[in-house]
C-alpha cells in the first residue's frame, strides 16, 4: 500500500512539475485591479464541481454578475463537473488552466506549492478579509519560503474561500417521532435529554438514545423493522471528538496508536458490532449513508449546508433538524467537534491581467458580496461567509427568505464554524488532509482498515492502527520530503 502511494505521489509530483514549467499562457501588461473598469471585451473560464441543484445555483449566480452594471464586458464561461471526476479533469488541464476554479482544501498545499495558483494578495484589502470568518481567509495563506500553510509573516494569499462546510448530525425527525411513538418513550424527555442544539450527547447517551429506538430481538444485527439508528459515522468527526489526530501539529509524526484516536475507531465500530444499530459494512456499501437516509432507512446521519439545495429541489417527504456531533464524555479534554470542510476559490497563475482582473471581480462578488451570500443561503447552498450575516440575518431569517424550510437549527452550523469558548464546547476543524502534501493517505487508511476487518470484528481497532502505524509514517516522511 505504501509503495502504491507513493509511486502516485512521485507521479503527481513530476506532473505538477512539468505543468508549472510547461503551461502555455503568461502574464502580460500592468495590474488591473478588480475595481477597475473593464472596458474590453474579456472571457474567462469557471470550473466548479456538485451535483446539478449546485450547478444550477452557480449558473444562477453567474448570470446574476454577468448582468450587473459594470461587468457588460465580461462573459463568464461556468462549467460544472461532478465531484468525482473534478480533480482528475482539473490535473489534466493543467497546461490550459481556466481562469478561475475551484481548489478543495485538501489539494491546495500541493497545488499552491507547485506554482500553479497566483498570489492575490494585492487584489484585496485587509478591510475586505476581516468581514469574512477568520478560519476560511487562513486556510488559503501559503508562504513559500518555509512551505508553510496559514497566516504568517512572508506568507501570501493565494485563494479567496468559497464556504466554510460543517458536517454535523442530522436527523429525520418525522421518523424520529414515530419511533419514540412505537417504543412508548417520553417524547419530551427525549428531545430535552438527547436533542438538544445547544448541549451535545456524549457518545454514551447517543448510543443509549439509539439503543431505545432501534430493536434487534433476532440478534442477527438487522433491527426488526429494518430502519437503523444511524447511516454511518465520520471517522474524522469521532477522532477529533474524542481530542485525538492522525498525527502531530505539523503532520510530522503518527498519531493512530495513540489510545484517544484507537478508541474513537473502536467506538465507531461497535455501534454496528455491540449495539447493532450502524448500518453494517456491506450494506453501506451498496447504498451510500446519505441516500439511505433520503429514503428513511435510518433515523441519522451527517448533513452539510449544500445538502439543503437538494432536500428543498426534491421536496423531501419528512421533516428534518440538525444537532452537534457526539463526544466522548468519559475524555475531559473531548469536546463535540465536527470536521469543517472548505474550498477556495483559485485563479490561475497564467491568466493574463485583464483575465485576472475579471476572474478576481467575479472571485470576489461570490465570495464576499452580500447580494450574492443572501441568495446563496437562499438557494440552500451555504452558510454566509460574512460573519454578521451568518449569525444573525441567516440564523435568524431577519429577511424572511427561509421561513419553513429545515433545518431550523442552522444555528448548529454557525455555532460550529464560530469555534470553541469557556462556555461553547461546539466547534469544527478542519480535515486532517488540508495539512498534508497528497490527500491520498487518507483513502489508503480507509481501505486499510476495512481490509483488515475493523468493521465486521475480525480486528480491533488497536490491533489495526498498530500494525499500520509504520508504514503511516513512512508515508508522512516522502510528503514531507515531497513538499521540500
Amino acid at each position: 500500500m505504501k509503495k502504491r502511494l507513493l509511486v502516485a505521489m512521485l507521479a503527481c509530483a513530476m506532473a505538477v512539475s512539468c505543468m508549472a514549467a510547461c503551461s502555455g499562457r503568461g502574464n502580460d501588461g500592468p495590474v488591473i485591479q478588480p475595481d477597475d473598469p473593464i472596458t474590453e471585451q474579456v472571457t474567462i473560464d469557471f470550473w466548479g464541481w456538485g451535483d446539478l441543484s449546485e450547478q444550477e445555483n452557480y449558473q444562477t449566480l453567474v448570470n446574476q454578475f454577468m448582468a450587473e452594471e459594470g461587468n457588460e464586458n465580461i462573459t463568464v464561461i461556468y462549467r460544472g463537473i461532478s465531484s468525482s471526476t473534478y480533480m482528475t479533469t482539473l490535473r489534466a488541464s493543467a497546461r490550459n488552466l481556466p481562469e478561475l476554479f475551484y481548489m478543495p482544501d485538501y489539494d491546495f498545499l500541493e497545488w499552491v506549492s507547485s506554482g500553479l495558483l497566483k498570489d492575490i494578495s494585492g487584489y484585496v484589502t485587509d478591510d475586505e478579509l476581516s468581514q469574512l470568518w477568520p478560519q476560511a481567509v487562513d486556510e488559503y495563506y501559503y508562504n513559500p519560503d518555509t512551505a508553510t500553510l496559514g497566516q504568517s509573516e512572508g506568507a501570501s494569499l493565494y485563494g479567496l474561500p468559497k464556504d466554510l462546510g460543517p458536517f454535523t448530525l442530522v436527523y429525520n425527525k418525522t421518523l424520529l417521532d414515530r419511533k419514540i411513538s412505537e417504543k412508548g418513550l417520553d417524547s419530551k424527555e427525549i428531545y430535552a435529554t438527547y436533542l438538544n442544539p445547544e448541549s451535545p450527547m456524549t457518545w454514551e447517551q447517543f448510543r443509549t438514545l439509539l439503543k431505545q429506538l432501534v430493536t434487534d430481538e433476532n440478534g442477527d444485527g438487522t433491527p426488526d423493522d429494518s430502519v437503523y439508528g444511524i447511516s454511518h459515522y465520520e471517522i474524522e468527526t469521532a477522532v477529533y471528538s474524542n481530542d485525538a489526530n492522525f498525527f502531530t501539529d505539523d503532520a510530522s509524526e503518527q498519531r493512530i496508536t495513540d489510545p484517544d484516536f484507537i478508541n474513537a475507531l473502536q467506538f465507531i465500530a461497535d455501534l454496528t458490532l455491540v449495539d447493532h444499530v450502524m448500518v453494517p459494512a456491506a450494506l453501506q456499501s451498496e447504498t451510500d449513508g446519505f441516500t439511505r437516509f433520503l429514503n428513511s432507512g435510518c433515523i441519522f446521519s451527517f448533513m452539510g449546508p449544500w445538502d439543503c439545495a437538494q432536500f428543498w429541489s426534491f421536496n423531501i417527504p419528512f421533516e428534518s433538524n440538525i444537532l452537534p456531533v457526539p463526544y466522548n464524555g468519559a475524555n475531559p479534554d473531548a469536546m463535540s467537534t465536527a470536521w469543517v470542510g472548505s474550498m477556495g476559490y483559485c485563479v490561475s497563475n497564467n491568466a493574463s491581467s485583464l483575465q485576472t482582473a475579471a476572474a478576481m471581480r467575479l472571485a470576489k462578488y461570490l465570495c464576499m458580496d452580500e447580494a450574492a451570500q443572501r441568495k446563496f443561503y437562499q438557494l440552500g447552498q451555504q452558510v454566509p461567509n460574512i460573519v454578521s450575516m451568518a449569525t444573525d440575518e441567516y440564523v435568524n431569517d431577519t429577511q424572511g427568505l427561509l421561513e419553513g424550510k429545515d433545518p431550523a437549527d442552522r444555528s448548529v452550523w454557525v455555532d460550529t464554524i464560530d469555534g470553541f469558548s469557556d462556555t461553547d464546547k461546539i466547534g469544527g476543524k478542519v480535515r486532517p488532509r488540508y495539512y498534508t502534501y497528497s490527500s491520498g493517505w487518507y483513502d489508503d487508511f480507509l481501505t486499510y482498515i476495512d481490509e483488515q476487518g475493523l468493521w465486521t470484528g475480525v480486528r480491533t481497532a488497536e490491533q489495526i492502527c498498530t500494525a499500520y502505524a509504520q508504514t503511516f509514517q513512512g508515508v508522512l516522511d516522502e510528503m514531507i520530503a515531497n513538499l521540500g
